[in-house]
């Protein structure tokens, strides 16, 4: 799970056995304070789109998320100027091995970036029916990237690669 304290830091929270446990998610808020909590199924065998800084529903501001092997391609919407980040989990295996992740290539609108970096290093168990505690375990990286968008309208401004 990823959640927004205050303006741009993110928290993960890995290990909720509350939730599989069938218990509810109790968090205790001062007066007036509100905290949105995006929680959805984790697939660990393929790249998702956490959320980010840009808007505040973690999604809504994705036109299109496509992925193989080697690329990863988020287009997001790009109606309005922009600045912030984004995060994207990239599951383990060949495809986040350390010696290609340093060799992968970002680019935001077209030009590649520098500006991101790995922000937490997943592991996520999965259960077997009836079973309280994993089986087995997938690792991944979350990514933060940097992004600027115009909002020109235009058919590359908004467009993120992971050329990995």
């Amino acid at each position: 799970m990823l959640r927004l304290i205050h303006k741009n830091l993110f928290v993960f929270r890995l290990e909720l056995k509350t939730l599989v446990c069938n218990h509810p998610l109790v968090k205790m808020l001062a007066p007036h304070e509100t905290e949105i909590f995006h929680i959805k199924p984790a697939n660990p065998t393929r790249p998702q789109y956490i959320g980010s800084d840009l808007h505040f529903s973690c999604g809504f501001e994705v036109r299109n998320f496509e992925w193989s092997e080697r690329i990863v391609k988020i287009q997001l919407k790009n109606d309005y100027e922009k600045k912030g980040s984004i995060f994207v989990f990239l599951p383990g295996g060949s495809v986040v091995d350390e010696g290609k992740l340093r060799k992968c290539s970002i680019s935001v609108n077209g030009e590649v970036t520098t500006d991101w970096h790995v922000i937490a290093n997943p592991k996520i168990g999965m259960h077997s029916e009836g079973s309280h505690e994993p089986t087995h375990y997938y690792y991944g990286k979350v990514i933060k990237v940097q992004v600027s968008i115009a909002g020109s309208g235009e058919d590359g401004d908004g467009i993120v690669v992971f050329n990995l």
